[in-house]
């Protein structure tokens, strides 16, 4: 510790130490007023008033509304200690860059003109020597340069025929929720006990690796390791399918980071997890049965018709045949058996729609299938907006109490519902005998990702592709919001039983033990379920719900 002067001598060594301590000692301010000692004095811009602002001041006074009201040509004031202007008109505080600029250039001429430094060279110890003066940086046309951004863009190393990883990974880096996450540290392989075959641990290496200054081919090899070890049916080196790469890759994600309480908090959930409704109405007795299912992706199917008729598709268009309502036990065989009624051969109506969606929409065009016992590509065009609304395919306010019947009708602003695209996977070729690609949105920019050539593109080029999956991002996120839980709460419980290690990818059930609701509004019986359309995951649970209330997702960097 430095201890200061103890005696004369001491004192005599320094005699601008010397003087500040014997000297006059300066005051704190004090209002004009009430002449109150102010510890965050505010200062009147017109005149030289300088009074007590209240809870602005640290003060239980308010000397400067009288000044206020007995001044008219007096409307605002100034904090000495942020800079802050007040406006009695408006009754606010307001920070404006010009006067900031100003009250910091006034602190640097005032140190600079008290310096002591300036004033010691008469002293032994100074030897002559001044502090320089500040002077603001300007801009020279050595520093007038283009700033590059870190765009994150790297070609990938085909490990022989492994453009199915190349193309999913570049899709995934990519995704703004996944880049905010790994970018921010949320996980670090790095300083702890690393799973074997973690998925989280290797996309925190592929982060790292394609924003470092290398940007040769980057070969995913602990990546393709760890997935060959995690799932039998994508080892070896042969030609895998993207979706299902995609579906295991989130179930490594899951399955790395499970814990014990009842709701899913991994990367992936809080990323992709959405729900399904069904609702399924017997044709007798009208009662419809309901149930909702978590799903990871939305997987649609193409017409009969798209075999042999090779007219393009849309993407709204196919959504909205997912979500039309479809026939049931009305073709033969064993029909719905109604559990209200007891129709055991009954026809009944079934229709889908998401109750739940997702901060990350992924669709799969269903484009490999069976026709007359062989395998087939259906290799009709589909073409899909840059944007998508998703509200005509979401089932609103079914789930808000009765007593707020009056709301139902309220529907959210179509903003909340709009989507980006961002990422685009295309197979090219035969079902055994073909090569992925992914074409990915960087900042503002599209490229082409093919394997170790990365290239730019244009949207329009992206859109004239035969697209095989989609991704498409929330353009905005809320942070708990409100009306979303009003709208779609979580049953306590719901999603502990739909967390079983059973696997990514399997094919959802609709109308499984489902809530059975009459016309008049009485619940019934539970009836058997019915089959679904295929959706995809069995895991799913909370949205995201991190980020500033209405934060913009489209074009976010990191």
């Amino acid at each position: 510790m430095l201890a200061g002067p103890s005696s004369a001598a001491d004192m005599a060594v320094c005699s601008e130490l010397a003087g500040l301590v014997s000297g006059p000692q300066m005051t704190s301010p004090q209002c004009t007023a009430c002449s109150s000692p102010l510890s965050r004095p505010w200062a009147c811009l017109t005149c030289s008033f300088v009074g007590c602002m209240g809870a602005y001041s640290l003060s239980p006074r308010q000397c400067f509304e009288d000044h206020f009201a007995e001044s008219d040509d007096c409307l605002f004031a100034v904090d000495s200690v942020t800079g802050a202007v007040l406006c009695s008109i408006c009754d606010d505080t307001h920070y404006l860059e010009s006067l900031s600029a100003i009250y910091d250039e006034t602190l640097l001429r005032l140190e600079e003109d008290n310096d002591l430094s300036q004033q010691t060279a008469g002293l032994p110890s100074g030897k002559g020597r001044k502090r320089a003066h500040y002077h603001p940086w300007v801009e020279s046309s050595q520093s007038d340069s283009t700033r590059m951004p870190c765009r994150g863009l790297r070609p990938l190393l085909n490990l022989s025929q492994t453009c199915f990883l190349s193309a999913i990974l570049q899709a995934l880096i990519h995704n703004p929720l996944l880049k905010a996450y790994f970018m921010s540290d949320k996980h670090n392989r790095v300083g702890q006990d690393r799973e074997r075959g973690c998925m989280c641990c290797e996309l925190d290496r592929a982060f790292e690796e394609f924003h470092a200054d290398d940007k040769s081919p980057y070969g995913p090899v602990t990546m393709l390791y760890a997935m060959w070890h995690a799932s039998a049916e994508l080892e070896g080196y042969g030609q895998q399918d993207a979706h299902s790469f995609f579906l295991a890759a989130l179930d490594q994600i899951h399955a790395h980071a499970r814990g014990q309480s009842t709701s899913c908090t991994c990367i992936a959930h809080q990323t992709f997890a959405g729900s399904l409704l069904s609702s399924v109405t017997c044709s007798s007795c009208h009662t419809t049965s309901t149930t909702v299912d978590p799903i990871l992706d939305i997987q649609l199917d193409f017409p009969p018709s798209s075999l042999t008729n090779p007219e393009p598709l849309t993407l709204p268009g196919m959504l909205r045949r997912f979500c039309a309502e479809e026939k049931v036990g009305d073709h033969g065989g064993k029909g719905y058996d109604c559990s209200s009624c007891g129709g055991g051969s009954g026809a009944a109506t079934r229709k889908l729609l998401i109750k739940r969606l997702p901060p990350v929409l992924a669709f799969q065009l269903k484009r490999f299938g069976h026709h007359n016992s062989t395998s087939t590509k259906v290799e009709v065009p589909v073409r899909f907006p840059s944007t998508i609304n998703m509200a005509p395919y979401v089932e609103h306010g079914s789930s808000i109490p009765s007593s707020q019947d009056a709301q139902k009708e309220q529907r959210l602003p179509d903003s909340v519902y709009l989507y980006d695209l961002f990422a685009v996977v295309t197979h090219e070729g035969k079902l055994d005998n073909g090569h992925y690609w992914a074409d990915v949105l960087s900042g503002d920019e599209w490229w082409h990702c093919d394997d170790d050539k990365v290239t730019p593109t244009t949207l329009s080029a992206v859109q004239g592709q035969k697209a095989y999956l989609l991704f498409y991002a929330k353009r905005t996120l809320a942070y708990a919001d409100p009306i979303a839980r009003l709208l779609n709460p979580i049953p306590a419980g719901a999603a502990a039983n739909k967390m079983m290690p059973d696997g990514i990818g399997n094919k959802g059930v609709v109308g499984d033990k489902g809530v059975t609701k009459r016309p008049d509004g009485s619940k019934g019986l539970k009836g058997k379920g019915l089959k679904g359309k295929s959706v995809g995951d069995k895991h799913a649970e909370d949205l995201l719900r991190s980020g500033k209330s209405g934060h913009p997702i489209r074009g976010m960097e990191i």
